[in-house]
């Protein structure tokens, strides 16, 4: 009896995680618009039919589906509503953030959209949302805004940002310039995935960024393959502050304490990178 239980509620779980919820969308009637055609659906092995060229950053950031589905209207005016599912809520977060630009038009639809002339992207949840309007005229933005709220709506919990973002200081960051790297962070395939922010302080600028570990050993090794590119590898590897000269990068203030490493990239005022370090490191203690 127990175990039957039990495998009851392991299926009920499977049907109500987000993964399955974002599985089982469907693309919302609009009021003048007609579906045409059949839903197009995409996995990774044949994203490249429908991107080619662009398909490898997706598949970067864990792509798992793709459905797209065109609409009509009287006038044949055509709009196109393209949903990208991401195995999690942060790696389709890592696409937008990729896209989008900080001087975008942004709406609030999702968790975030941006607008432009023909084109409304937006992000809820595991999923990235890309719509694009065709002859649509001087009602653009509006039939835009209304597909997208649509959509929205039935995607359900729209979620929120990656929790770890709250965590860049906010004197001197560029508002909406946060990133989410999923591989190859400064192009080195030992520092696997990190998020980053930009700043202007005074016409300094300048990243922060942070890379979060499964643990203490992995920073360990992350931070030990980072010396041996540069030469370092005789260096006595322990918790704390490097300052490191990059061939690629210039001069890199890096901490490392137990499973996060974070650091300051692109700015050569000592006296700044060591106040920057110090506030990341007290935003980070208040979300251990």
């Amino acid at each position: 009896m127990t175990r039957t239980i039990g495998l009851i509620l392991g299926i009920v779980g499977l049907l109500w995680s987000p993964t399955a919820q974002a599985a089982e969308f469907k693309f919302p009637s609009v009021n003048g618009w007609k579906q045409v055609g059949e839903i197009q659906t995409f996995n990774p092995g044949t994203l490249y039919e429908y991107i080619n060229g662009g398909a490898d950053l997706y598949l970067a950031y864990d792509f798992e589906e793709l459905k797209v589905a065109e609409y009509q209207n009287s006038q044949k005016a055509a709009v196109t509503v393209d949903v990208y599912r991401h195995r999690t809520s942060t790696h389709a977060f890592g696409v937008y953030s990729q896209e989008r630009v900080p001087g975008a038009n942004f709406i609030d639809v999702g968790i975030q959209g941006y607008q432009e002339r023909h084109a409304l992207n937006f992000l809820s949840g595991n999923t990235y949302v890309k719509i694009t309007s065709y002859d649509t005229g001087p009602e653009d933005q509006a039939v835009l805004l209304s597909f997208a709220k649509a959509v929205a709506g039935n995607l359900g919990e729209k979620g929120a940002f990656p929790s770890i973002l709250a965590a860049f200081p906010a004197e001197g960051k560029v508002k909406n310039s946060e990133k989410f790297t999923a591989r190859k962070f400064l192009g080195y395939p030992f520092l696997h995935s990190a998020f980053s922010a930009e700043y202007d302080l005074s016409g300094k600028n300048f990243r922060l960024f942070i890379i979060e570990g499964k643990d203490q050993a992995e920073c360990r090794d992350m931070v030990e393959k980072y010396l041996a590119q540069l030469g370092m590898a005789d260096k006595t590897v322990a918790e704390g502050q490097y300052t490191l000269s990059d061939a690629y990068h210039g001069e890199i203030d890096l901490h490392w304490r137990g499973a996060r490493i974070w650091g300051i990239l692109d700015l050569g005022d000592p006296g700044l990178r060591a106040k920057y370090i110090k506030l990341f490191e007290e935003e980070l203690q208040k979300r251990k």
